[in-house]
């Protein structure tokens, strides 16, 4: 799952920090399984070149794991344009855009939200500003957080 068949210098045979992120959750919302083949060397060394790319994707899971760990699909739909979802039962309904939000992040889908709940951007230290307008929720979005992957905690009451 690690090395692309594509022409190009080194670094285009493996996949990209951005493209291991978009896996591991396009596969988490569908109820997968994500294997990672990380190929050693004959002397049992890691190619620079992968270790980069765990170090990235780690990174991005110390502040987003918890829509990874412990969540499941969502029953409803796995996904929708370029946004993904999962659920921690009771717990937390998760929004993951693959794709930088703008100011606004407009989610066309039965979110399960109720008036009063709190909405969080994974790596923000501050709830979002919500509304639902025709049926869409509509959060708002800070400039200049995030990387990879960006995502919307709704906590359910």
């Amino acid at each position: 799952m690690f090395v692309r068949v594509e022409p190009g210098d080194a670094d285009s045979m493996y996949m990209t920090a951005d493209e291991v992120i978009d896996t591991l959750v396009g596969t988490t919302s569908k109820n997968g399984n994500f294997l990672l083949d990380i190929g050693p060397r004959a002397d049992g060394s890691i190619p620079e070149i992968m270790q980069q790319r765990l170090r990235e994707t780690g990174a991005w899971l110390k502040t987003n794991g918890e829509s990874i760990y412990g969540t499941t699909y969502w029953s409803r739909m796995a996904q929708q344009g370029s946004l993904r979802f999962t659920v921690k039962p009771n717990e937390a309904f998760y929004i993951t855009s693959l794709a930088q939000p703008g100011s606004q992040l407009v989610v066309d889908a039965p979110v399960p939200i109720k008036d009063g709940d709190r909405v969080t951007l994974l790596g923000h230290d501050r709830p979002l500003k919500w509304t639902r307008s025709g049926g869409k929720l509509v959060v708002d979005v800070p400039a200049g957080v995030g990387r990879h992957a960006w995502v919307l905690k709704v906590a359910l009451s």
